[in-house]
């Protein structure tokens, strides 16, 4: 779990140092500096300098418009294929499905198979079953819930049996 975090994190700090070098990268621009130049003041390569410069040039978008956007929106203007969504597969309903392993009878393996069916139907990509199950233990875990069983007093008997003789009164 650490070593997760570690990677959103540094992912995360990768992204704004990206957009904060995009957005420098603009300011420069604005400057009438030369992309070699402007490599050498921000320590981005050449070619990011002339692709931010190409693309505002076939954009027709002035200096002072592309510096009025927010970071997201500059680095999706400069960058559409790189700061697109990872997941490609059908988002799951994980409160439903958390409400619906609490009936009998409901398991993991039924409930992705009709999760499946139900992206089939609607023509998107369905997850694998593993991916579906590390889902639905996030969910828990981030909601804190307790695993409990829920049965009326007197009517089952539940017992631990690691020892060979059970005594009956």
């Amino acid at each position: 779990m650490k070593e997760h975090i570690l990677q959103i994190h540094f992912r995360e700090v990768f992204f704004i140092f990206k957009k904060a070098r995009v957005r420098q990268s603009i300011e420069q621009l604005q400057k009438n500096l030369s992309d070699r130049e402007i490599s050498g003041v921000l320590g981005v390569s050449r070619n990011s300098a002339a692709r931010i410069r190409q693309a505002s040039d076939e954009r027709r978008k002035e200096w002072d418009e592309l510096l009025m956007m927010s970071d997201d929106e500059l680095c999706h203007f400069f960058y559409p294929d790189k700061f697109k969504p990872k997941s490609s597969y059908a988002p799951a309903d994980y409160a439903y499905i958390h409400r619906e392993l609490s009936k009998v009878g409901a398991t993991g393996a039924l409930l992705w198979e009709e999760y499946c069916e139900k992206c089939k139907n609607e023509g998107e990509k369905a997850c694998s079953y593993p991916t579906f199950a590390r889902g639905c233990k996030r969910y828990t875990v981030s909601r804190n819930y307790a695993s409990h069983v829920e049965h009326k007093p007197g009517v089952t008997l539940e017992a631990k049996a690691e020892s060979s003789a059970i005594r009956q009164h």
